[in-house]
């Protein structure tokens, strides 16, 4: 069975390392590149949990130079954290679960003034660019001659990566349209009435779409 007390940030760690052995600070490179973008917990967590991984024997540890005054420890997997790593991968997934700290200062923006809330949907869009950006550069890099870092992963790579690009395209996309309904708001607080008509004309709209699935 999988090691039940192990997270998922752990096991992001073992993955990374079947490709290759890495340093901590190659460990938290990769972190970085893409996969806190899907496990945020990963990116606050990628110092610590190779040491947890050692002591647990599921990788081991050995130093080497890194310049003349300065060692590094670079980090291998091994036989029983290779074992672990695919009992992992025969469980049951959690449910996904989103982590928006812009969508829920939308939910509260009667607190506020309009030109936050306007505020707030431009930086979710520039964010959600920013990210949508980052995947396409690595399909871009995986379409190199060299096939980028993971070439033995690059097909399950790229249905990730198809995910993720939509993803933040269909924030894009939403950032901008509620910058258009919410264009001639003259504030945060008076819609709720004035706007009834067409609250109840999206919701219906949420519903049918909904409902086709």
């Amino acid at each position: 069975m999988a090691q039940g007390d192990l997270n998922t940030t752990s096991y992001v760690i073992l993955g990374l390392l079947t490709a290759k052995d890495r340093s901590a600070y190659e460990i938290a490179e990769q972190v970085g590149r893409g996969v806190s973008a899907l496990w945020p917990r990963a990116d606050r967590q990628r110092y610590n949990a190779p040491k947890r991984l050692l002591e647990r024997g599921l990788v081991t540890a050995r130093t080497e130079a890194a310049g003349k005054r300065r060692n590094r420890t670079i980090y291998s997997i091994t036989p029983q954290g290779r074992t672990a790593l695919t009992e992992w991968l025969a469980t049951q997934s959690q449910p996904p679960a989103l982590v928006f700290e812009g969508m829920i200062r939308v939910c509260f923006a009667e607190q506020g003034s309009i030109e936050d809330l306007r505020a707030n949907l431009r930086n979710m869009r520039d964010q959600a660019e920013a990210a949508r950006n980052l995947f396409i550069s690595n399909a871009e890099r995986m379409l190199e001659p060299d096939r980028g870092s993971h070439p033995e992963r690059r097909h399950l790579l790229t249905l990730a990566n198809r995910y993720m690009v939509g993803h933040f395209a269909h924030i894009i996309e939403w950032s901008e349209w509620a910058l258009s309904e919410t264009d001639s708001w003259p504030d945060t607080v008076s819609p709720a009435d004035t706007s009834r008509g067409r609250t109840e004309e999206i919701l219906k709209a949420v519903v049918r779409q909904g409902r086709k699935g």
